[in-house]
């Protein structure tokens, strides 16, 4: 098979990565790119800077990775492109790249990566946001950055800003063991990376990105979630409207992307949920044991989903998660095996960690690169995350093994 179309150069000089583009990207929209900043880019002093300029420099790495990775036809049947499980039930799969708002994604990040001096304009530490914070601990003694962005720590969250006593103790643990779950040789890259792009290779972004423990808080949607995920989960965003580089637009056309990483404690159920944006997820760890990492998902017009009630607004869905064969319609993945997912809108999904085969479970956690491909469009509700529910007991967690029941967004085009 031949090689990809895109080839990486490592070398860095002046901050400029000379990169070659797929054959399916127009070099005329790659080439001079023009870019819009999403809200206000602060100015830093001479002695900030070069703290934002490794924050640069690991960000333009960690991109032009992932970018390689997706479009790495060597790894799958596909030309440049990765192979994605998209249907858990029916153990479907694609080339990630036929789809048009993946081809955007890809194309916006040559955008950045080939024009990195207008890119760095929209990219700042995020050092005044309140709400994104800072794991502590091994990370941050590790990072120059991180100790110069001085974020608000988890454990100072988790002690101020959580109320249910269980999540705080879980989250607690979480924070502690949180440096030993990103790093080691546990955490791996899938084959399709052309180098690594984990904590342990660019320990500044990981520590320094800005961490959203995103379930901790009380809410009303937290109340159909486990205090296991509430506690002993959160995601930084590289690349998008809530992370470090910020753009609006690129050549005049809005940009969708949301690129950056999660982190799952083991012995826990991501519950059934789902948005209206699309969504892929890559796999960063070696399994301690077989199928210890279980995915579901479920396309919105598949024959195992029922409609129960419907307006102009939203459907409402059940899934029978109690049937004999419900086992078999989760798939396992590692960065080892089909180490890629691709959440088409509306589709649900869930993932499910098993830690009784760990040593020390609570030092370790499922490790993804994490995007979202067109969270720009705002009619489709901005990419809010809606768990499901037991359709027994409708606002409490839904567990396996019980129907579940999930409210889907009318999606706008």
């Amino acid at each position: 098979m031949k090689k990809s179309a895109i080839f990486l150069s490592l070398a860095l000089a002046n901050s400029a990565y000379a990169v070659e583009t797929p054959s399916f990207l127009d070099n005329n929209d790659i080439k001079d790119a023009e870019f819009k900043c999403l809200g206000e880019v602060p100015n830093y002093s001479k002695a900030d800077q070069k703290y934002v300029d490794i924050l640069w420099d690991e960000t333009l790495t960690y991109l032009k990775a992932y970018a390689q990775a997706l479009t790495n036809g060597e790894e799958s049947n596909c030309i440049n492109s990765d192979e994605a499980l998209f249907d858990s039930t029916e153990g479907k799969k694609m080339c990630i790249m036929d789809r048009r708002d993946m081809k955007i994604m890809v194309k916006n990040i040559y955008q950045v990566i080939n024009n990195p001096e207008k890119a760095k304009q929209c990219f700042g530490a995020r050092r005044d946001v309140s709400w994104i914070y800072s794991p502590g601990g091994e990370l941050e003694k590790n990072s120059p950055v991180a100790q110069w962005a001085k974020r608000t720590s988890f454990e100072e969250f988790f002690n101020t800003k959580v109320t249910n006593k269980e999540v705080r103790k879980i989250g607690q643990k979480f924070t502690k063991n949180f440096a030993k779950m990103v790093t080691g040789d546990e955490v791996k890259m899938p084959s399709s990376f052309p180098y690594d792009v984990s904590a342990n290779a660019l320990p500044n972004l990981w520590a320094a990105a800005g961490w959203f423990p995103m379930y901790g808080e009380e809410s009303k949607r937290n109340d159909k979630n486990f205090n296991n995920i509430r506690g002993g989960y959160a995601y930084a965003e590289v690349f998008g409207h809530w992370g470090l580089l910020r753009i609006d637009e690129i050549n005049g056309e809005k940009v969708g992307a949301e690129v950056g990483m999660t982190v799952q404690a083991v012995d826990t159920l991501y519950p059934y949920h789902n948005h209206a944006i699309s969504e892929i997820y890559y796999n960063m760890r070696k399994p301690a044991c077989a199928n210890q990492f279980k995915s579901f998902a479920v396309r919105e017009d598949s024959p195992l989903v029922k409609t129960v009630k419907e307006d102009n607004k939203m459907r409402r869905v059940q899934f029978d998660a109690s049937q004999a064969n419900e086992a078999s319609m989760w798939k396992a993945g590692s960065a080892e095996q089909d180490p890629l997912l691709y959440f088409h809108q509306n589709t649900i999904h869930a993932f499910d960690v098993d830690g009784s085969c760990e040593a020390k479970p609570e030092e370790r956690a499922i490790v993804s690169v994490w995007a979202r491909s067109n969270a720009h469009d705002k009619r489709n509700d901005y990419g809010t995350t809606l768990l499901c529910e037991s359709a027994k007991k409708p606002g409490t967690p839904a567990n396996r093994g019980e129907v579940i029941q999930c409210d889907l967004t009318k999606v706008k085009w």
